[in-house]
């Protein structure tokens, strides 16, 4: 299915890894320009992977969202070197400053706020403007299954998906008039880099085989009862991404996206 994505241009914020890149390729092979933001030089090198591969326009930027003014800086360089932008993805990577309420410090709460929530607040508020100038646009958070099935180690990052998701749902109400779009896709158990190495850590603990062993992590210990009794792929969300993206999605706004391999939430 055409997308209608060609030609377009997309900024994605965490596009280096996971879900992000993922989802970048995904554009590019639609045919759209996109500008991958990330935390390190390995922005450039992924752009110049998707543009010699599709053929379209890529630049990597290299900036850290959970800072103050970084964000600002990529959006701004990436309008000067493509032109217009006609959306935004934001997917910021996960914290390992996680736990129940009595185990995160002060400090666990503060790094969670920077790195899941305003990661994504500064990216959507720094390109926000240029979209409303330009006729409208779309904006794709990134928010994940747990903000409807909270964990007790998961605290802080559970609790500030949920607040993003809230966000999300501000921005459509607040902006749609201006022809901003903007939706919440909230992952489950996706196996991402991190994933993968719990896969590895799992079946050394478990003395299973490598193909089960974050799976029965999944059902064990995280307590996720996944309907197709598997793990996802980053292809998987990232096609999904797209679509919220693109203009087939055109009558969809302000909606919390599950995709988490069926759950009871």
């Amino acid at each position: 299915m055409d997308m209608g994505l060609r030609g377009n241009t997309y900024v994605v914020v965490g596009g280096t890894k996971g879900m992000g890149w993922q989802a970048a390729r995904r554009l590019a092979e639609e045919g759209a320009n996109v500008a991958i933001v990330g935390r390190s030089a390995s922005s450039r090198e992924r752009a110049a992977a998707l543009a010699n591969e599709f053929g379209v326009r890529s630049i990597g930027l290299a900036a850290d969202a959970s800072r103050g003014g970084e964000i600002e800086r990529a959006v701004e360089d990436a309008i000067g070197e493509l032109g217009p932008i006609r959306g935004l993805l934001a997917t910021p990577g996960a914290t390992n400053h996680n736990g129940t309420l009595l185990e995160m410090s002060d400090e666990d709460w503060e790094i969670n706020f920077q790195d899941v929530l305003m990661s994504q607040v500064r990216s959507c508020r720094a390109i926000l403007p240029h979209l409303i100038e330009q006729g409208g646009g779309q904006l794709v958070t990134t928010g994940a299954y747990s903000i409807r099935a909270p964990k007790p180690f998961l605290f802080g990052y559970a609790s500030l998906k949920a607040a993003l998701a809230n966000f999300t749902k501000n921005l459509a109400k607040t902006y749609g008039a201006d022809g901003i779009r903007a939706n919440c896709i909230c992952p489950g158990a996706i196996e991402t880099e991190q994933l993968a190495e719990q896969r590895r850590e799992a079946a050394d603990e478990y003395g299973l085989p490598l193909d089960e062993a974050l799976e029965h992590r999944m059902f064990e210990v995280w307590k996720m009862p996944v309907a197709t009794r598997a793990v996802g792929r980053p292809q998987d969300v990232a096609d999904l991404m797209a679509f919220a993206l693109s203009d087939r999605a055109a009558y969809m706004t302000g909606a919390t996206i599950n995709i988490d391999g069926g759950t009871d939430f």
